[in-house]
């Protein structure tokens, strides 16, 4: 147990750490360029991979492992718990736009998909606060489920739309008409999207054996070293997407420039 947290706790730091610095980088890039995508998946990445997980993060280490009833959670638990959702399910709130702005502007069903997104999301959040989850976490109510619903599913549907854009943009690469490292940030992007949800729905397995506290505690371990490796390969995906070293660049680039030199 002991092992898995300790590679749980630094795999948390490293994707806190990493989306935060992707996500100041997008928003500082979006402050040169005036473009909306840009402040859209900044504010995005940075709210829910930085200050919201992070802040969720604190707010379970604030808890710790005792059980309690709700009256006596902490009142520090219960106002990170809810700054730090209410930052994250804006993050995913900034995300669903980013997709209908990028990827499906003018697409009916993308804006009600998304529109039923965020009012999932927000409802669930709402009632489930009303109903008092920031003491006791909601698990299994139908507030927690129309909230996490949204949660699971949004990294999915990113991941389709970046891998049908790397699709369209691999060919005009090949044409000389796209740039190799915009085409390359949208496999990699796709990537860490599947990456993220896996880590997400992951790490949501311990909500089905809540009641079942030894069993749980025979699984924990597993589950906290697989969030934490799947959570790693995320980050790392956005990082060379949007912060990528020297060698990643030329080494996209010369890979982009093979099919031309071969005619």
């Amino acid at each position: 147990m002991e092992l898995s947290s300790g590679v749980q706790s630094i795999a948390t730091l490293i994707f806190v750490l990493g989306s935060t610095a992707v996500g100041v980088k997008l928003l500082l890039l979006s402050r040169r360029t005036k473009q909306v995508p840009e402040l859209l998946l900044g504010a995005s990445i940075l709210f829910c991979g930085g200050l919201g997980y992070g802040l969720l993060i604190g707010a379970m280490i604030a808890r710790g492992t005792t059980p309690m009833t709700s009256a006596d959670v902490p009142m520090l638990v219960v106002v990170l718990t809810a700054v730090g959702r209410t930052i994250h399910d804006l993050g995913v709130t900034l995300y669903l736009a980013f997709m209908v702005y990028v990827f499906r502007r003018g697409a009916t069903w993308a804006y009600v998909l998304a529109g039923a997104g965020i009012v999932l999301l927000w409802g669930g959040c709402l009632v489930g606060v009303a109903q008092g989850s920031l003491r006791t976490g909601g698990i299994g109510s139908p507030a927690w489920f129309c909230e996490y619903v949204v949660i699971w599913s949004y990294p999915v549907w990113n991941a389709i739309e970046s891998f049908r854009y790397y699709g369209l943009m691999r060919r005009r690469t090949s044409l000389g008409l796209a740039d190799p490292i915009v085409t390359n940030r949208f496999l990699l992007w796709g990537t860490g999207s599947v990456f993220a949800a896996l880590a997400i729905w992951t790490a949501s397995i311990p909500f089905a054996f809540m009641s079942d506290a030894p069993r749980l505690l025979v699984i924990l371990p597993t589950i906290q070293i697989v969030t934490a490796i799947l959570g790693v390969i995320s980050v790392s995906c956005s990082l060379l997407a949007f912060l990528p070293p020297t060698w990643y660049r030329r080494r996209i680039l010369a890979l982009g420039s093979a099919p031309a030199e071969a005619h």
